[in-house]
C-alpha cells in the first residue's frame, strides 16, 4: 500500500468527505472538465475497456474518459473518501455507466491481481509519499499496451496556496516524464491545458504499459 503524505494522512479522508457535494461544482467553476476532454482527446481514440479511475472523486475525469472513448466494458472507482465514491457512482448511474466501487488508497492490496485496459489517475499522485512506488503500482495494474492517462499539479503561486489546505505536491512535467519513464512507462506525452486555471496549475500525461 502506498502511504499518503504525511502532511494531511489523518484528516484528508475527512476533507474529501465534507466537500463531496460540491467538488463537481468547482470543478466546473475552474474549467477541469474541459481539460480533462483536453487530455483524452490527445489519446488514441479506442474503447477504454476495464478501466481504474483512481482518486476518482466526482467522477469527472472518468466521464471524459467515456464521452471521448466510448463505453467501457466494466469501471472500477476508487477512491478514500466514502461520499465521494457515491457521488461518483450516482453521476455515472445517470448517464447509465453502473460502476463498481472500492474504498481504499492507491496501492491496494484489493486490486493486486487484476489488470486493466485504462488506468486514470487525476490529482491523486500529488497526494502520495512514494511516487515511483505509486507509478509502478499503477503499470503494474495494465495490461502490455494499455494506457495511463494522468493529471497532476505543477508548480504555481495557486497551487502553492492550495497545499495549505490539501497537502499535496507540484511537480514539473519534466520531473513527471523522468517519474514515468523510471516506472516502466513507454511512449510517454506531456499535455499541456490550454486555458483557464488548469493551464496554471495542472499538467496531463499520457503513457502506455510496455
Amino acid at each position: 500500500m502506498i502511504r499518503l503524505s504525511s502532511t494531511r494522512r489523518p484528516a484528508l479522508g475527512a476533507l474529501y468527505d465534507a466537500i463531496s457535494d460540491r467538488w463537481q461544482a468547482g470543478l466546473d467553476r475552474l474549467g477541469y472538465p474541459a481539460a480533462y476532454a483536453e487530455l483524452f482527446r490527445a489519446g488514441p481514440a479506442q474503447a477504454p475497456g476495464r478501466m481504474l479511475d483512481l482518486g476518482t472523486g466526482s467522477g469527472a475525469f472518468a466521464m471524459a474518459a467515456l464521452q471521448r472513448c466510448g463505453p467501457a466494458d466494466r469501471v472500477v472507482l476508487l477512491d478514500i473518501s466514502d461520499r465521494m465514491l457515491g457521488e461518483a457512482a450516482s453521476r455515472l448511474a445517470a448517464t447509465g455507466v453502473a460502476a463498481e466501487t472500492l474504498a481504499a488508497p492507491v496501492g491496494s492490496d484489493a486490486l493486486a491481481p487484476e489488470v486493466f485496459d485504462t488506468v486514470l489517475a487525476a490529482h491523486v499522485i500529488e497526494h502520495l509519499d512514494d511516487v515511483p512506488a505509486a507509478l509502478a503500482w499503477c503499470r503494474r495494474r495494465l495490461v502490455s499496451g494499455g494506457h495511463f492517462y494522468l493529471c497532476v499539479s505543477r508548480p504555481h503561486w495557486c497551487t502553492a496556496l492550495l497545499r495549505w489546505k490539501w497537502g499535496h505536491r507540484a511537480y514539473a512535467p519534466d520531473r513527471m516524464m523522468a517519474l514515468l519513464a523510471g516506472a516502466g512507462f513507454r511512449d510517454i506525452r506531456h499535455v499541456a491545458f490550454s486555458s483557464g486555471p488548469p493551464s496554471r496549475t495542472s499538467a496531463g500525461y499520457i503513457a502506455t504499459a510496455p
